[in-house]
């Protein structure tokens, strides 16, 4: 089983204005483009209750790094049959799609579909036998947690079913502020959070221990899906644990890690926003620079001589842009707006 089963369960539930209920359940067709961030993002654990601030606004994203999160229709998928019961689904193109279902007074998940691609295959987690209870409706931070709700199903992997049992705690544990970029503020958040344990016996390899801590942060004016999601799993094969982060954020983090080297951007970039012209410093005369559209088109490129480089962007067409500094193979982003 492919070790990066990350968000493997129940990756998104849904929201309501200031409480979780069936009628704000996240709706058939809702989509968003999420933009994953550097795995050493902090989860704010210990930021419990009314009247928090989680600032995520200068924690930088991996540049072009993405997950299209999109809610279906289950008798849309090729898995339908395995879910019968389910009533949406939330799916991200070539990683996970994880089923569910809602009424008048409970939310479950009938478990998900892991896409491992060539080298791990597909993982099929159906919990036909006791599913998971994620929250009792309405649901919100007054709301008593469901503490180690069981659950028992199978896993098919590689074309072969094995069991599959565990629990799932879950709790709104947090309301306030939510800081996501420089420009955006978000207040009336609130953040659900998720903690799932689950092991698969699997014969002469032995038990697989999954345990997964996950907060999602809703603001119900803007989605009924989350608007941030931090994601802590830890699978542990004979003793020997594995941990894997991935935080994601719905809005364009203003600076970006290298792909070739996990460090921050070190250049200086003004004004930002820009009009006419943008002026990139703190260069030492040997590095490429590229300006690439949100589409991950580069409308720019040229090679820099000096301390400095002044580049006119008169011609561009409004929006966000990532500029992209390289030096002995290692990029810097940082996100330029050009009005």
């Amino acid at each position: 089983m492919k070790l990066n089963l990350l968000l493997a369960t129940s990756l998104i539930t849904g929201a309501a204005f200031g409480q979780f209920t069936d009628s704000n359940k996240p709706v058939v067709g809702t989509d968003v483009t999420m933009y994953v961030m550097d795995s050493n993002t902090v989860d704010f654990a210990s930021m419990t209750g009314a009247g928090q601030t989680w600032d995520y606004s200068t924690t930088p994203g991996i540049y072009g790094e993405t997950r299209d999160i999109s809610v279906v229709a289950p008798s849309s998928t090729a898995y339908s049959g395995d879910y019968a019961t389910s009533t949406f689904a939330i799916d991200i193109p070539g990683f996970v799609t994880s089923f569910y279902t809602s009424t008048a007074g409970t939310r479950n998940s009938q478990g998900f579909v892991f896409d491992g691609g060539t080298f791990g295959g597909t993982v099929i987690v159906k919990l036909q036998s006791n599913d998971q209870l994620l929250m009792n409706y309405p649901y919100d931070l007054a709301s008593s947690p469901i503490v180690n709700d069981a659950f028992t199903g199978s896993a098919n992997v590689q074309g072969t079913d094995y069991p599959t049992t565990g629990t799932v705690s879950t709790s709104v544990d947090g309301s306030g502020t939510l800081k996501l970029n420089a420009a955006t503020t978000l207040t009336g958040v609130l953040r659900y959070k998720s903690r799932d344990v689950a092991t698969v016996t699997i014969p002469f390899i032995g038990s697989i221990m999954m345990d997964r801590t996950q907060y999602e942060y809703y603001h119900h004016a803007t989605s009924n899906l989350p608007v941030f999601v931090h994601s802590k799993l830890v699978i542990d094969l004979a003793g020997t644990p594995t941990t894997q982060v991935i935080a994601m954020n719905s809005v364009v983090p203003d600076e970006f890690l290298g792909l070739a080297k996990n460090e921050k951007a070190t250049f200086g970039l003004y004004p930002n926003p820009a009009n006419e012209s943008v002026v990139i410093s703190g260069l030492t005369g040997s590095e490429t620079i590229a300006i690439v559209d949100m589409a991950g088109r580069t409308v720019l490129t040229t090679q820099n001589s000096g301390t400095s480089q002044t580049l006119n962007v008169a011609d561009f067409q409004a929006g966000i842009y990532n500029v992209v500094v390289t030096s002995n193979g290692i990029q810097s982003i940082k996100k330029l707006t050009i009005n």
